[in-house]
């Protein structure tokens, strides 16, 4: 029976990234020195191929997927936003070190929500209940490879509730424009809701198939040279 590969991929990097704000219902863009990171990530590494692509509704995740697909019409999926972080949207940690509330939150665990938003567990729910759908999705739809273009902590918790090695979801960072490979199998996924996560992505340009391609432009160069 044949896998289905799915590459979780971050969107590229914000003005509010560099700036280590939480931005997570904030619908901020990319910012022009993220753009230009992307397109040299997009020359310089290989991104997988895919049929599919799905999207968190964000602007600095659709536009990233325009950048590294351009080719792509993705899917809209809402629930594949990050984390509503409430009234902390748009401020510094350095900002917050001496709220009280803020204070409370970060050692509340799972279940407590920042003011006005929105719990780790409430999130991990709703990015796990939307990954099920996308791989159910994936299933009935007859192709094999997909992109999910989303947000680092959507990523580590989709990573972290169903992947293979078992890891806390925190060790499954990923920087901005990159992200995982993973593999499910039909009967391991149906059996125990599990995948195996087998690569990071982008692939360095030394892969096999980059070696592959450059043989093969060296000799459609040297037919065309013959033919001249």
């Amino acid at each position: 029976m044949k896998a289905y590969h799915i590459y979780l991929l971050r969107h590229g990097m914000t003005q509010a990234n560099k700036e280590g704000r939480y931005i997570g219902s904030t619908d901020v863009p990319l910012s022009e020195e993220g753009k230009i990171q992307l397109y040299e990530m997009a020359k310089q590494l290989h991104y997988p191929y895919a049929e599919i692509f799905f999207s968190s509704p964000l602007k600095r995740c659709t536009q990233t997927l325009q950048v590294l697909y351009p080719e792509s019409t993705p899917k809209i999926i809402p629930a594949l936003a990050e984390c509503d972080f409430g009234i902390y949207e748009g401020k510094t940690i350095m900002e917050l070190k001496s709220d009280e509330s803020y204070c409370k939150w970060v050692d509340g665990g799972a279940k407590t929500a920042p003011p006005n938003g929105e719990s780790a567990q409430a999130f991990q729910k709703r990015c796990c209940a939307a990954f099920e759908e996308i791989v159910d999705e994936l299933m009935r739809s007859g192709s094999y490879n997909a992109v999910i273009m989303a947000h680092g902590g959507t990523i580590m918790f989709i990573l972290g509730a169903y992947g293979y090695p078992q890891k806390p979801f925190y060790e499954w960072t990923a920087g901005n424009g990159m992200g995982y490979e993973v593999v499910i199998t039909p009967q391991l996924w149906m059996n125990e809701k599990a995948m195996d996560i087998t690569e990071r992505i982008p692939y360095e340009p030394e892969d096999d198939d980059f070696a592959v391609l450059g043989v093969y432009e060296e000799e459609m160069t040297s037919v065309m040279e013959e033919d001249e």
